[in-house]
Order: structure tokens, then sequence, then C-alpha cells
């Protein structure tokens, strides 16, 4: 046997172990091909985070940019609105044009005295001794201006330097004037004289609005709130009066005798002395003597229709509150238009009523039951009918009420309230009991 000769048993652990080999291979392997998934997972992940960071700051730096672009433009409209305000740019155009009319204006008028000589001068030269005037006359109608801010901060009448500065400034453009037609035409003189006008105009006018502001510290919106407040109070008032005028008209057609004792009243006060409410109540109170809209006649009337009132309450043996309830149980779920009122009692009341009858007096007719209805459709009535209305009147209960009755001296003291004490039922049977005892009793003439 050559030494080569292997055994199966080592053959077989020869192949296990190069199949454990290759699975353990197999495994390191899958590992590390899931290792470098899971490692590129994590690289892709850290990526996009810090994508989404620098997305995040981006934008922050983006808000801040705004932010300091809306600021900027903020603070610009500020400042243009102080400037506003406070009419610097007013101010800056008039210095400018002030600037620019003396530089237009001076040498017209240098040019024009410059060139004026005697008459009788054969070889005129230049006039240097009428240099100054020019000077002369525009710096007299800027000392108008500067007196007008002087007087302004001192509280004084302003009046006498607008005065000089017009005259002043007028002979300046008079002068710029003549010599601007006569050297150049109308259009430059009407120009020139412009220059020595509307420069000492504008700035007489500019110090005009700052005094104004002065006297006036509120800004651009308090002042139109002021002015809307101001026609919104004017058109209160204008109503306010035109419903007075109306409420006048009213209670001198109404009331003529008060109306004279209110308008006596107003007179006989200051101005504002005493408001109209209470001058009406005033002569309200002097002429009857009771609260404001009532008078003797409705006060009479109002107690006749308390007493009647009573007096039904005391006929009809209701309250005041058991009233309420049924007007209140009427008003809820609507007034029965049958036999029955809100009480529950027959609409047309009991079968007699207080003397004197009237509207709510109780009807004499007997209550008919409701008859069957045969035939086709016809349906009998499903209205509930009332036990005390056909109960029968038992023998003993007229027994108990006559007696009754004598005790109290006569059948015509007889209510539905005793009745239904004595016997102990409810009124409607009570009523029926009394008017029963009441019929047996025969009537004298």
């Amino acid at each position: 046997m050559s030494s080569g000769y292997r055994s199966w048993e080592e053959r077989d652990a020869d192949v296990a172990k190069t199949k454990a080999e290759t699975a353990r291979i197999k495994a390191e392997a899958e590992k590390a091909a899931k290792d470098t998934e899971a490692a590129a997972a994590t690289t892709e992940t850290a990526k996009l985070a810090e994508q989404v960071k620098q997305a995040r700051l981006r934008n922050q730096l983006a808000d801040v940019a705004d932010k300091a672009k809306d600021d900027k433009a903020d603070r610009k409209a500020k400042r243009r609105e102080l400037r506003d305000e406070d009419g610097t740019t007013f101010k800056l155009l008039v210095n400018v044009v002030m600037a620019l009319g003396l530089l237009a204006a001076l040498p017209a008028q240098i040019s024009y005295f410059l060139g004026l000589h005697r008459k009788d001068d054969e070889n005129p030269g230049p006039a240097w001794t009428l240099a100054p005037i020019p000077f002369f006359l525009e710096l007299l109608a800027w000392v108008g201006v500067m007196g007008t801010r002087w007087a302004h901060r001192k509280g004084l009448p302003r009046w006498p330097f607008w005065i000089l500065t017009a005259t002043l400034a007028s002979l300046a453009g008079w002068i710029n004037f003549s010599h601007g037609v006569t050297e150049y035409g109308p259009v430059a003189g009407y120009a020139l004289a412009a220059t020595s006008i509307i420069g000492p105009l504008l700035a007489e006018v500019r110090q005009f609005l700052e005094s104004k502001a002065a006297e006036d510290g509120r800004d651009l919106k308090q002042r139109a709130k002021d002015r809307r407040e101001a026609r919104e109070a004017a058109k209160a008032e204008r109503e306010r009066k035109a419903i007075e005028k109306e409420e006048d008209a009213e209670r001198k057609d109404l009331f003529e005798e008060e109306f004279a004792e209110f308008r006596r009243i107003m007179a006989a006060h200051p101005t504002g002395g005493i408001s109209r409410e209470a001058a009406w109540v005033q002569a309200w109170d002097t002429l009857h003597g009771l609260p404001l809209s009532v008078t003797a006649e409705s006060l009479a009337s109002k107690e006749a229709a308390r007493e009647a009132i009573e007096a039904v309450m005391r006929d009809y043996e209701r309250t005041p509150e058991s009233v309420a309830v049924d007007l209140w149980l009427a008003d809820i779920f609507g007034s029965n238009k049958g036999d029955d009122g809100p009480s529950g009692t027959p609409a047309g009341g009991d079968s007699d009523g207080p003397a004197g009858g009237g509207s709510r007096a109780r009807s004499a007719k007997p209550l008919k039951a409701p008859a069957a209805l045969g035939g086709k459709g016809k349906q009998p009535s499903r209205r509930p009918v009332d036990p005390d209305v056909e109960r029968p009147l038992e023998e003993a209960d007229l027994e108990a009420v006559r007696k009754l009755a004598d005790a109290l001296g006569g059948t015509d003291r007889l209510s539905a309230r005793n009745v239904r004490e004595a016997v102990g039922c409810r009124t409607k049977y009570a009523i029926r009991l009394r008017d029963a005892v009441k019929a047996e009793t025969p009537t004298t003439d």
C-alpha cells in the first residue's frame, strides 16, 4: 500500500472541512457585503443629513439677508418719512431756488447800474459808484425774511416784515424787469423779475409753514385721525340738531302748554346751564306733578282699569298668579279656539256670572255632548271628555251644598270656592253643584 492512500473517513473529513471553510468564507463575504452596504447607507444618510443642514443654513442666511434688506428699506422709508414730516426736501429746494435767484438777479442788476451815466457825459465809463446798489436791494429783501424768523421766535407780530419783504422784493423785481425788457425782451424781463421776487416769497412761505408746524406737534397720522374725528363729530352734531328739531315740533303739536313751559325754563337758564331732558322733566312736573308722560287723566284711567281687573278676579275667583300662568301657557302653546279657554274652563264661562254680565259672562246654554258620527269617512270626535262636566250630580253632594247655603244665610252666598272646600271636589263640579242648588231656590221679585 502506497503512502498516498487515504481512507474514506479522512476523505469525508476533508470534504466536511472544505465545506465548512467554504461556508465560513461565504458568510464572511456576505457579512462584508452587508457591512459595505451598511457603510454606504450610513454614508448616504450622512450625506443627506449634511445636505439638509446646508439647505437649512442657506434658508437661514436668505432669511437674514431678506430681513437685512427689509430693515434697510424700513430705515430708508423712515428717513424719507422724517424728511417729509420735517419738510427737509422743501427747505433744501427753497435754499437752492434762492441761491439761483441771487446768481441770476445780481449780475443783471450790477450790469444795469454799471451801465448808467449822465446824459452830458460824452465818454461814459462803468458807474462803479452804483455797484453796491444791487447788493443793497437784494440784502434788504432778505433782511425782511430774517426779521420774520426773528419775530416768530420772539412771538412778535410778523406782518411788518412781510410788508418790508414784499416792498423790497417788488422794487428789485421791477428794476430787473425794466432792464431785462430793454436789453433782452419781455421774456427775459419777466424771468429776471421772478428771480428777485420768488426767492424771498418762498422764504416767507417756508417760515410761515415752520411756524404752523411748531404750533401743531401732531404727525401726519394724528392730523388725519383728528380731521376724521372732527368730521364725524360735526355729522353727529347735525344729526342731533335735526332730531331735536323734530322732537320740538312733535312736542309743540302734542303738548302745547308743556312745550311753552319747557321753552321758558330753557330761556331762564344760561346757555348750557340745564339740559333739554332735565328742562322737559321739570316742565312736566310743574304742570302735572306726576312722573314724565303721566297725567291726571291717564292715572285715573289706570286706576279704573285696575279696579275693573280686581272685580273680575274677585267674581271669577282668580288670582293674578293664575292669570299670569294662563297667559304664559297661551303664549307658549297658542290659544285654544275650541270650547276650552287657557285655563281649561269652557270658553263660554260658568253657567252664571257676575252681576252685569259682560263679555266674560257665563253662558246659560247647557253643554251638549258630542254625537257620534256614522257613515263612511266620518269619525267620532277624539277630543277628551271632561269628567267634571259629564259627572252626574250626587244627592249627597247636593245635600252638603244645601246645608252650606243654610249655614251661610242663603244660596246667594255660595261660591265655587266654598262649595269646593265643603264637598272636596274640583272647580267645575263645584260650580255645577252651586248652580243646581241655586236653581232649586225660587227667585223672588
